[in-house]
């Protein structure tokens, strides 16, 4: 009969979370006071990581080889993960590694780390990869350079379980033997593979010490989404997806669903499921994330975020520490998270607060947060017979609407054209586009016999962000819907609108009054031009799934407005056709020109005009 205990939690929750695999239990320890060193914080008491001997640095202005930074850093994570004891110290590690200008990651040269099935364990550049499959073709060569017999390479791939299995387990011997090798998959091999670009780098192998398993570091891989492969989804058929959240009840649901699901596979031992798990959690086509609404976990003991649905790179894997205040209170927003779910283990508990997110424009002060968090207990068999129990939170959150308040001035003035046939008299209502809230439509006004409209929007909830509209004819139908449409207060805006679902903002110009004359002008009055033409900063910046690009033309022209990214190759044309003299605005949504999602980054927006050229940087945090 087995018996249990309660042990730190890092141990054996370590493989779920991307962290270095330790296999011993760590020491219990307090909560550890810190000072940062850069972003990452360092727990008083704790040397700071030591930096390899050959530097990224290095390999990036030609004064050290890709080998020799391979090779330097496998000494290192060989060395720390023999003294590292606490998940703090992991976590310093890991923010080290994947921290742009440190040591170990400047421009290109970064590292990756895989498990022996190929599977993206650690991503210094883009962690929302974490999780993921490498392409065979591309796992095939490096495992090919590291000493894998070609014969086991294929057996990998059998039908029968058995042959696969026993190739699983001469990869899994080869590499415990510590190789190190260059590959290079962007040469097409004839009856074998075509050549696969940027597939290229220096790959060493490290054991995770105590733990026998073996970790591929790998150097110089720019690895991307393209370089990965799609697996099927296991994605748990939750009743309640993260688009169905939109008050306390389907909140709760949601969480509850979502600690479940993540229970499941650790204590089945499946972690090869629970690597999938991250993946399918952020995928935006999945149930488990939509928009705002998104899973987070919380290891108790440290606070350290093990996994983040949203934002990866920003959170995941570092401290949760209390600094984020409640606008309205000013108490730290954290502790009553936590609190909440302590509260009630069984139940979790809510939490409502105010804060304007800077990275999110929809976003505002006046509109709370309503947020829920559950206390979850894996136990999990161990090898000697033990269980193991963890203990961490489970919570997401979606927006709130703010109380009923009398309207603030003419927040903003809309005018419209709607195109199409029979737009006499069309009811158009306009909402607020807030993920996570659904659409309340509340200003409304009705098409003239040309199809033309004006109606001005005004909340306490805040006007500037992006709305959706929808037309209805007398018979209640709809016969025309709009979204991301960007709205900014103080403005008179100008659109077009086809029944199709095409919305173009034509102009926008300041209001000259807030009372009640300024919206006095007549619908699509001539514009005051600009002085200059070029770009204006673009909003937000960061951002996260959108911006606006707004630019200004003097005179009449050709126009051009290309997105680059910072190898100078061209990703996305936004713009190229002969404009008036005026004011634009062009969204992006960080697709390429095929409708690819890109990874995070900095952009540059080049804008080409009668007379002139201009850059402009864009950040984009997934």
């Amino acid at each position: 009969m087995m018996k249990a205990r309660t042990v730190r939690a890092s141990a054996y929750i370590i493989p779920f979370v991307c962290l270095l695999m330790l296999a011993r239990v760590l020491p219990d320890a307090g909560p550890a006071l810190a000072h940062d060193q850069g972003d990452c914080v360092l727990p008083l008491g704790v040397t700071p990581l030591a930096d390899p001997s050959v530097t990224a640095q290095q390999v990036e202005d030609g004064s050290g080889s890709l080998k020799e930074f391979a090779l330097a850093a496998r000494e290192r994570f060989g060395i720390e993960t023999q003294t590292i004891e606490t998940l703090e110290q992991v976590a310093h590690f890991v923010c080290r590694v994947r921290q742009e200008g440190s040591p170990w990651h400047s421009g290109s040269t970064y590292l990756v780390r895989l498990t022996p099935e190929g599977r993206v364990y650690e991503h210094a550049k883009n962690q929302a990869l974490s999780g993921r499959l490498l392409n065979p073709l591309i796992y095939g060569e490096i495992l090919y350079g590291l000493g894998v017999e070609p014969t086991v390479l294929a057996n990998l791939a059998s039908p029968d379980p058995a042959v696969a299995a026993r190739a699983g387990a001469a990869v899994f011997a080869t590499l415990s033997q510590g190789p190190d090798a260059a590959f290079d998959a962007t040469t097409p091999v004839p009856g074998l593979r075509p050549g696969i670009p940027d597939a290229s780098g220096y790959a060493a192998v490290y054991v995770a010490a105590p733990s026998p398993l073996p970790i591929i570091l790998i150097a110089g891989f720019d690895l991307n989404e393209t370089h990965l492969i799609e697996e099927e989804l296991d994605y748990g058929d939750p009743a309640v997806t993260a688009r169905d959240v939109v008050d306390r009840e389907t909140l709760k649901a949601f969480v509850t669903q979502a600690g479940e699901w993540f229970i499941s596979f650790l204590e089945a031992g499946d972690f090869s499921g629970a690597w999938r798990a991250r993946s399918t959690a952020r995928d935006p086509n999945g149930p488990w994330i939509h928009g705002s609404v998104y899973i987070y976990i919380l290891e108790l003991s440290t606070n350290l975020i093990l996994f983040h649905g949203a934002f990866p790179d920003r959170y995941e894997l570092r401290p949760l520490v209390p600094t984020v205040r409640d606008e309205v209170t000013g108490e730290f927003i954290l502790p009553q998270v936590i609190e909440a779910a302590l509260n009630s283990p069984e139940e979790g508990g809510f939490v409502e607060y105010y804060f304007d997110d800077p990275t999110d424009d929809t976003d505002s002060a006046d509109v709370p947060k309503v947020g829920y968090a559950r206390l979850f207990r894996a136990e999990m068999p161990s090898a000697d017979g033990d269980v193991f129990t963890i203990d961490y939170i489970v919570g997401s959150g979606f927006y709130g609407r703010a109380p009923d308040v009398v309207a603030r001035g003419p927040g903003t003035v809309v005018e419209a054209a709607v195109l199409g046939d029979a737009v006499e008299g069309l009811d158009v209502a306009f909402s607020r586009a807030i993920a996570g809230r659904q659409s309340d439509y509340t200003w409304r006004t009705v098409t003239d016999a040309a199809g033309l409209l004006s109606l001005t929007i005004s909340s306490a909830d805040g006007v500037s962000g992006y709305y959706r509209a929808r037309a209805t004819n007398a018979d209640g139908e709809v016969v025309g819907r709009w979204s991301s449409i960007p709205l900014n207060v103080n403005q008179r805006q100008v659109l077009e609108l086809t029944l199709g679902g095409g919305a173009r903002v034509v102009r926008v110009e300041a209001l000259a009054a807030s009372g009640p004359d300024a919206a006095a002008k007549p619908a699509f009055a001539a514009e005051t031009l600009p002085e200059a033409s070029g770009l204006a900063p673009n909003s937000p910046n960061p951002f996260n799934s959108a911006t606006l690009i707004t630019y200004h033309l003097s005179s009449p022209g050709p126009v051009k407005l290309v997105i680059y990214n910072v190898l100078g190759q061209p990703v996305r044309t936004l713009v190229d056709e002969t404009r008036g003299a005026g004011t634009y605005h062009v969204r992006w949504d960080a697709r390429d020109d095929g409708g690819a999602l890109l990874s995070t980054g900095v952009y540059i927006a080049h804008l080409s005009y009668p007379g002139g050229a201009q850059n402009q940087r864009l950040l984009y945090l997934k």
